[in-house]
């Protein structure tokens, strides 16, 4: 038996004015407790023991990779019991924490005890405790409450100028001393001085990226690695393991490199969610002079100038273009470069930025991957079309045949009757003395026979009789509301549009969101034809 200790503790658990941990909440008072009530239960302390700490991680989601190590051990069949010190410490997600002790962890064996609460999921009548799933409530609405405190608490520390990214900025390290102020790091600063130096000077966002690629600067992400950085980065444009276009445009709108520290450029909406949405400029809390500039604010706005004249700063295709990033390079996967001059059109510059791509640098007219994605679209809406009309007519045939089907059960049910009247006959037959025990035997034999194959065609007239109807498939419906587009909107692109993948050859791959269950519609419909 294998049993497992689960620890967390995180800024929840903090006193916000003065940033102190509950000593009552300490890793090293839940290990204590845990370890504890394993010692002194005879059931429990012959087991192997494992642990599973989160140290600084929220309650409000199970993206916390202690927790899923654990869960995926217990999907593994390799724990037989998890201990913790209380339901909070396991989640503050209600509807989460429920799930998994009411319905995941007894399917797959595993027992739940929460020490504090007095919660053992082998006692059968803990998992349906009214005191347990209101516990786990005032839990997620504590955490919620939690969350805008703690909010409030880091926007007043950010209109002090602190620091609070997880992450320094490219050209800066955090300070040893205080991890909520910037130190410059005089390697990588040498760099973001180039690249402004160089767009003061004229440079296009590609040139300055080729030229760093080309003298093998270290990409931002490859200079944390070969520094030690060993902890996954934010995913961002930054991941990339070369100079871009697009990272070398972000730096150059980095008001960090002249001093000031940024915050609130992007929220999240949900509480313990991981999604994050931009915010308006009007809602960013920008304080100067907070740490050293590693850019003149003479030198970063006239890098600003030069890039607005080249207009590299805004997206040329504007903020209704349907194919804004979506149109990606069959060599190298990256999004291809729109050109608003000449009618529109797209081509990958990857090539121009790293010689290690052999992607070609043909121009692709815009109107020609329109015209594609609108003529894929037409064409999986001519499909819902036709399996609509099908499922309508299965459907019709359906109801006939569930018709017929009740005709046929109140038959196979009557006579069911029937042989249990000659069961009982031929037994009162038998007691009476009528027939013999071998005849009574080989008739029962025969009758139970035919009871039981008309038991099994009942079932089977009752399990099609049950089936669901498909004929209202969403899918389907909406696949057939864009039925007779002629041109491809940002609305249509954003519900459908997944991405235009485009080869040196020429060919192009429509990706649509949902094609795959229109064409798993179709295989079915086909295979029913087939077999019928």
């Amino acid at each position: 038996m294998r049993t497992a200790i689960y620890l967390r503790i995180s800024s929840e658990d903090a006193d916000l004015r003065t940033g102190e941990k509950d000593e009552s909440e300490s890793i090293s008072n839940q290990r204590s407790l845990l370890r504890e009530y394993v010692s002194s239960h005879a059931d429990l302390s012959d087991s192997e023991m494992l642990e599973f700490c989160d140290d600084g991680w929220s309650g409000t989601n199970f993206e916390r990779p202690a927790v899923k190590e654990l869960l995926e051990q217990v999907r593994r069949g390799q724990i037989n019991c998890i201990l913790v010190k209380d339901l909070s410490r396991f989640g503050r997600d209600y509807l989460t924490v429920g799930d998994y002790i009411s319905r995941v962890f007894p399917f797959l064996g595993v027992r739940f005890i929460s020490v504090n609460d007095g919660f053992d999921s082998s006692n059968p009548l803990d998992i349906d405790s009214l005191d347990t799933s209101f516990r786990t409530l005032i839990y997620d609405l504590y955490s919620r409450d939690l969350s805008r405190r703690v909010k409030s608490a880091k926007k007043a520390r950010a209109e002090r100028g602190a620091f609070l990214s997880p992450y320094a900025p490219y050209g800066y390290v955090k300070d040893p001393e205080d991890k909520n102020h910037l130190l410059v790091d005089a390697e990588a600063a040498d760099v973001v001085r180039r690249i402004f130096q160089m767009a003061a000077d004229g440079a296009k966002t590609w040139e300055i990226a080729a030229a760093l690629n080309g003298d093998g600067v270290s990409s931002p992400k490859n200079y944390k690695v070969e520094a030690g950085c060993t902890r996954a980065p934010w995913r961002s444009i930054q991941d990339e393991n070369f100079w871009t276009a697009s990272l070398i445009a972000k730096f150059l709108r980095d008001e960090r490199y002249i001093g000031k520290t940024v915050f609130g450029k992007r929220s999240r909406d949900i509480v313990g969610s991981t999604h994050t949405v931009k915010t308006s400029r009007n809602d960013w809390i920008v304080v100067p002079d907070r740490h050293e500039a590693i850019v003149p604010e003479a030198l970063f706005e006239k890098a600003q100038a030069v890039m607005r004249e080249y207009r590299e700063y805004e997206v040329t295709s504007g903020s209704g273009n349907p194919l804004k990033r979506k149109v990606i390079c069959g060599v190298c996967g990256h999004a291809m470069q729109r050109d608003s001059r000449k009618n529109g059109s797209y081509r990958c510059i990857t090539k121009r930025l790293n010689t290690g791509f052999d992607c070609s640098e043909d121009r692709i007219p815009e109107a020609d991957i329109l015209e594609a994605v609108v003529d894929t679209i037409q064409v999986y809406a001519q499909y819902a079309v036709s399996i609509d009309r099908l499922l309508q007519t299965r459907q019709s045939q359906r109801v006939l045949d569930r018709k017929q089907a009740q005709r046929c059960l109140r038959t196979l049910q009557s006579r069911k009757a029937q042989l249990d009247e000659r069961l009982q006959d031929i037994y009162e037959r038998l007691v009476e003395g009528e027939i013999s025990r071998e005849s009574f035997a080989a008739q029962k034999k025969a009758l139970t026979a035919q009871a039981e194959e008309i038991s099994r065609t009942v079932l089977e007239l009752e399990r099609k009789m049950s089936g669901s109807d498909d004929n209202s498939n969403a899918v389907i419906e909406h696949f057939k509301s864009y039925a007779g587009i002629t041109a491809l909107t940002k609305e249509i692109s954003t519900d459908l549009l997944h991405s235009v993948t485009i080869y040196p050859d020429g060919r192009m791959n429509i990706r649509l969101n949902l094609a795959d269950e229109i064409k798993a519609l179709m295989e079915t419909l086909r295979r029913e034809s087939c077999t019928a």
